[in-house]
């Protein structure tokens, strides 16, 4: 049994991005051993890179930002739905997550979705054609009263409508949420429980930023 797991995925060059106006994600070398005496190197990076934690200030400017979430909000406990894999805009619904998850979620729990989607990181299409959340999903998810949702999509929204609206995104941070997405790995997870502690860069300002996920057995 695994007592270590890191759900991050890799940050590097020609990375799946989310598009305008976040910029191309890039890592540079800028010193070598070599000509300077040592390594350095240069990253481009923005708040939704790679594998990142969000929190509500992402659709509402006067909610809390990264720098006003506690560290005791960073590590709880999770547990993970195991879902059938998912196709191009398959939807998540409010019945797969009770079949997977059932009473063992308590409120302030941390809830992870996996769908096998992140075996498309970097691939066509894996961001513009992400399975999404039904409306009752997230009504369920609301419901329980999760402290953060994590989940190896790129979306809780239909990719195909417009990015402006998010309806659900926007119901689900009505309380002060946290969101870490996407996630790697999870189909290693079982269902849990484990400990998950999300650590995001250190920019307080922000309303988002790249993180490293891990779950862990005490």
């Amino acid at each position: 049994m695994k007592k270590w797991l890191d759900l991050t995925g890799r940050l590097e060059n020609g990375m799946w991005n989310y598009g305008a106006p976040f910029p191309e994600i890039a890592v540079e070398k800028v010193a070598n051993v070599a000509e300077d005496g040592y390594e350095g190197h240069a990253f481009r990076l923005h708040s939704l890179a790679g594998t990142y934690l969000e929190t509500a200030n992402h659709l509402f400017a006067d909610r809390e930002l990264l720098g006003d979430v506690g560290l005791d909000r960073l590590t709880m406990r999770a547990w993970v739905a195991q879902l059938p894999d998912k196709r191009p805009y398959d939807t998540i619904a409010a019945a797969e997550l009770e079949r997977a998850v059932g009473s063992a979620l308590e409120p302030g729990d941390a809830l992870l979705i996996a769908t096998g989607w992140d075996s498309r990181w970097n691939r066509p299409g894996y961001t513009e054609s992400s399975p999404y959340f039904e409306p009752e999903a997230m009504d369920w998810i609301i419901g329980r009263d999760v402290g953060l949702l994590g989940m190896d999509i790129t979306t809780i929204e239909d990719p195909r409508k417009p990015g402006g609206e998010m309806p659900m995104l926007k119901r689900y941070y009505a309380k002060d949420r946290l969101m870490a997405a996407p996630l790697v790995r999870l189909r290693e997870a079982g269902e849990g429980p484990w400990t998950l502690t999300v650590l995001p860069l250190n920019i307080p300002d922000v309303c988002a930023a790249p993180c490293r996920a891990i779950l862990f057995r005490p």
